[in-house]
């Protein structure tokens, strides 16, 4: 019993395990970034359900046959003969409709009337689903997650930068600090950075999670709307959780940045090893 005490008081001791818990949140919050980003990008397993909004037309002769999904970068088109994915950036809706939707489209250009006799959705139905689709994607859904991943990225880098800074400056102790005014800009950068993050991805998943909700409220509302919208909510669940994972490694960054050992590290904080 003895034994186990000891172990937990050094785990748990600032200098111990515990100090290097805030490292294990960086590799999760890079995994959720890019997640949430490469969305509808591809059919690999469960990307194309990370989607932004589900939208489909409200139509009769399309019901449960015809869907367009869209990621912050990626379109996916899903019908009766599967699942088809692709990246939206600089294509046209004719590329997209005849990529996504190459059965359906043939189909509709070859014998119209025999579509309708089959419940098949005609060609213009799947233009204005994916046109739709487009104009959501390139002015509603901007994807600040994208600056923010960066910002992030930037961030850890800046803190290496600082730990190391702060270490020369314990190793310099008593003597004043060879370099302070550099000190206080890689501190100050550090932060603005991971805080910048930390913002940026707030600001994604509450604007995300309003959007879509208000679009999808206000598609059921209206009686006579040619398309209905889903909002997605593997994608809001994943933002949020990067937003929590980013708050708790911002709040554990002083720690991280303490100079364990004899002497005085740049921001003041003293300890003895």
């Amino acid at each position: 019993m003895p034994i186990l005490i000891s172990l937990a008081k050094k785990v748990l001791q600032p200098s111990g395990l515990l100090r290097y818990a805030p490292y294990l949140l960086i590799l999760p919050i890079i995994v959720f970034h890019a997640l949430s980003l490469t969305g509808c990008v591809s059919t690999s397993p469960a990307i194309p359900n990370i989607y932004v909004v589900d939208l489909r037309s409200n139509t009769n002769v399309t019901e449960d046959l015809l869907k367009v999904r869209i990621g912050y970068y990626g379109i996916c088109g899903i019908d009766e003969d599967g699942t088809r994915c692709q990246s939206a950036s600089g294509r046209s809706v004719e590329t997209l409709a005849s990529n996504l939707f190459p059965n359906l489209n043939l189909n509709t250009t070859s014998n119209s009337t025999s579509n309708k006799n089959n419940n098949t959705p005609q060609s213009s139905e799947i233009t204005d689903l994916i046109s739709t689709a487009l104009d959501l994607q390139s002015r509603t859904f901007i994807s600040v997650l994208a600056a923010a991943a960066v910002l992030f990225i930037l961030g850890i880098g800046s803190l290496i930068l600082l730990q190391r800074d702060v270490a020369s400056s314990a190793a310099s102790y008593p003597d004043p600090h060879p370099h302070p005014r550099r000190s206080t800009i890689i501190r100050r950068v550090t932060y603005a950075l991971l805080f910048g993050s930390t913002g940026l991805v707030f600001a994604a998943a509450l604007a995300t999670s309003q959007s879509a909700g208000a679009l999808e409220y206000a598609s059921e509302g209206m009686n006579h709307a040619s398309v209905l919208i889903k909002s997605g909510t593997t994608l809001q669940v994943l933002q949020w959780i990067t937003f929590g994972f980013e708050v708790l490694f911002v709040l554990a960054v002083p720690f991280l940045v303490r100079y364990r050992g004899v002497g005085v590290a740049a921001g003041g904080y003293k300890e003895e090893a």
